[in-house]
């Protein structure tokens, strides 16, 4: 009994945002620091507009490799916590729904970051696993910020989260073409693009549900006091 009041504590209104700003911030922290002195196989910078996300995770290739991937499993971790949280804050299906699916995709990313590009096989499955199951993580929260009955989530974050799914639908089923050979890159490639526009978007999605949960109860904490 003890140990099940301890993991809802855990999961608790003024515990849950925190675990969702520092899953935020550790994926920002993480990811952008390995950009930095990235210099690719052919001496070229990186650029959010040509480069994949998990070129920075390529050991012997990227500088902070590790650092990069360290950084994904941290932030999977920090996450799982959140979801949960998130559930049952809002409190209704679609939500609770919504966070088995969120569950599953920082699963996913846990496993693109023990998985660097190095295991191509093995990086490309869990890499798609969270691609897939992120586009309908970020609709059902969109949904369940739509659906409240009691306004826990400001609705107009919902957009954002439309957003997230535009997005994600863009880079799954639009026809860009093979990947092809990377030793001739497009100063603009859109698929890059738009897997890094995944990434700001669910950030900052989530970053923004965390930091208005956090204020908002922590202003209610203050009134009762």
């Amino acid at each position: 009994m003890q140990m099940k009041q301890g993991l809802l504590k855990l999961v608790g209104a003024k515990r849950f945002p925190l675990w969702g700003i520092a899953g935020s911030v550790v994926g920002l922290v993480f990811v952008l620091g390995a950009m930095i002195p990235y210099v690719g196989r052919n001496g070229e910078p990186f650029s959010i507009f040509n480069h994949f996300i998990s070129e920075l995770g390529e050991v012997g290739v990227s500088e902070l490799s590790i650092m990069f991937n360290v950084g994904l499993i941290y932030a999977g971790v920090l996450f799982i916590p959140f979801m949960i949280g998130l559930g049952l804050y809002m409190d209704n299906i679609i939500a609770k729904l919504a966070a088995v699916v969120g569950v599953f995709s920082s699963v996913a990313i846990i496993f693109v970051g023990i998985f660097p590009e190095n295991f191509l096989a093995e990086h490309t499955a869990a890499a798609m696993s969270f691609f897939l199951s992120g586009m309908v993580m970020t609709g059902l929260w969109t949904l369940a910020i739509l659906l409240q009955h009691t306004s826990k989530v400001h609705k107009a974050l919902s957009i954002v989260g439309l957003l997230n799914v535009v997005v994600f639908a863009a880079f799954l089923f639009g026809d860009y073409g093979d990947i092809g050979s990377l030793v001739d890159r497009p100063d603009f490639w859109m698929l890059p693009t738009l897997e890094w526009a995944i990434y700001f978007a669910v950030i900052g999605y989530l970053l923004l549900i965390s930091v208005y949960v956090w204020r908002k109860e922590k202003g209610a904490s203050s009134n009762q006091s």
